[in-house]
């Protein structure tokens, strides 16, 4: 039930600027973020790399986070997948970037 505030027009253009009550029921960011979906969802509808889901389901089995087995049945695929609150997959994906490890060889240059 938005409701108009005000409106104007301005280089041809009509603008309205409307308001909308709080309530739980259009909440979205709440409901959002406890979404359940897969890390392929996640990513885009991309393959992870191998064993990041063994690696992400660990992780949440450890912090206590949210998850269960759904079953996908689709021409590509058909099977067990697991689903996480898209909250916990936010944080699992931006607090743990892939780091690469430096090898030095020695290749004998003097410096």
């Amino acid at each position: 039930m938005a409701r108009i505030v005000t409106t104007w027009q301005e280089n041809g253009m009509l603008y309205t600027l409307t308001e909308t009550p709080i309530n739980s029921e259009n909440t979205t960011p709440k409901a959002q973020s406890s979404e359940m979906i897969s890390i392929f969802q996640y990513l885009g509808n991309r393959t992870p790399d191998q064993g990041t889901g063994a690696k992400v389901y660990q992780h949440a089995k450890n912090v206590g986070a949210k998850y269960e087995a759904g079953d996908l049945n689709t021409p590509s695929y058909q099977g067990k997948i697991m689903l996480y609150e898209r909250s916990f997959l936010d944080t699992y994906f931006n607090n743990n970037t892939a780091t690469t490890s430096i090898v030095e060889e020695d290749d004998d240059l003097p410096f």
